[in-house]
């Protein structure tokens, strides 16, 4: 294996692509949130009396329309499947496999990805009723089209451009698109008018997340998710730019690049009139998205590859490197349950001090896992 951090484009005897410590490391940052880290904030918050806090309120989804840190963890994790994929399609390609072979390949992640969401939306308990969509197969979805479309498209500006139509094209269909029967002055916008919410209720109503209303994770707004995959894949191919430009550089150009998603994002908020709503994934929603996931990149890129300082990152690093199963494990609750077991009797002795207690230790308990299932070089991949 090639050690890991270098930015070598090189593959060793193996064939295996080279790993880049801060993709590996950003996505544990990134798990770190849903496994216990959020709990940890807000249970500090609490605890100090400063339950209002800014950072606080940045630990939960917003209602409807606004932007939340909470909001870019979902986001950010489609982003890096992206920012994979050069490395993942580089490695097939040297070791000889076809095309055709690698867009099975795709097809058979996405199936993956679609069944294991569809188990968690209740399809194995013979519900009638099971969610269709899930977080799993809405990245599936979109991950799966942004790789085949790069798989054959070369041109960096095709692709580009090919994100920035899905975007556009979403952006038509959410501004000028409403359900039929919206009373005169209702938004294209709102929860109950907007287009791909009547889509969903028209073509599957009873396998929706919220029942015969919306799903977060529409079909209908896999566009949004196309084109965050596709920013991604454009990361990717940047640091996988062997005869490019210099580590340093391209932390900067990825700065560059999130300011110029940041610029987008306004242009659409304030002057095309779309707001930014994560359970529509519309566009303003994923620009800022791609804004933070940029910025991070570059942020994590700089300190981690660039300068090197790489030791901190055993905090992650494991989580990183299985973050299927860190997800797996906090959805069927066997992360839950081991804290639980471990550490019940000791969060409710910290009193006022249990809810951040609870959240450091679920992470713990996370971490422990995958650093033991990775020291075994086990990893859970579809």
């Amino acid at each position: 294996m090639a050690t890991e951090g270098k930015l070598s484009g090189e593959m060793n005897a193996e064939n295996h692509p080279p790993r880049i410590a801060s993709i590996d490391a950003l996505r544990g940052f990134n798990m770190f949130f849903i496994t216990g880290g959020s709990m940890l904030i807000t249970g500090i918050c609490t605890a100090l009396g400063r339950s209002d806090a800014l950072i606080a309120t940045q630990m939960k989804h917003v209602d409807w329309i606004g932007f939340a840190h909470h909001d870019t963890i979902f986001p950010l994790f489609l982003f890096l499947a992206g920012v994979s994929w050069p490395f993942s399609l580089a490695s097939q390609l040297n070791r000889g496999r076809s095309v055709w072979s690698i867009q099975l390949k795709v097809l058979a992640r996405v199936v993956a990805l679609f069944l294991i969401g569809l188990s968690f939306g209740g399809i194995l308990k013979f519900n009638p009723n099971f969610r269709l969509m899930s977080v799993l197969g809405f990245i599936g979805l979109s991950w799966g089209m942004a790789a085949t479309l790069s798989l054959y498209i070369k041109k960096v500006w095709k692709l580009f451009a090919i994100a920035v139509a899905f975007l556009v094209g979403y952006y038509l269909l959410l501004h000028f698109c409403m359900a039929p029967g919206a009373p005169e002055g209702a938004s294209s916008y709102s929860l109950q008018w907007n287009f791909p919410a009547f889509l969903d209720r028209s073509v599957w109503p009873n396998h929706l997340l919220s029942k015969g209303r919306y799903d977060p994770e529409s079909f209908f707004s896999v566009p949004g998710g196309i084109a965050l995959a596709m920013f991604g894949v454009l990361a990717g191919r940047l640091l996988r730019w062997q005869n490019g430009p210099s580590s340093a550089r391209k932390s900067i150009l990825l700065a560059a690049w999130a300011g110029g998603a940041a610029v987008a994002a306004c242009v659409f908020e304030f002057v095309l009139g779309d707001p930014s709503i994560k359970k529509l994934w519309t566009p303003t929603f994923v620009l800022y998205s791609a804004t933070y996931a940029l910025a991070m990149l570059a942020l994590f890129h700089w300190i981690v590859d660039v300068l090197g300082w790489r030791r901190w990152t055993i905090v992650f690093d494991p989580v990183g490197k299985n973050s299927l199963l860190a997800y797996i494990l906090s959805m069927v609750r066997i992360s839950a349950t081991i804290q639980g077991f471990l550490f019940a009797g000791l969060c409710k002795w910290a009193d006022k001090w249990g809810s951040a207690l609870t959240g450091l230790t679920s992470y713990l308990v996370v971490w422990s896992i995958l650093y033991f299932f990775k020291q075994k070089k086990i990893f859970l991949k579809v």
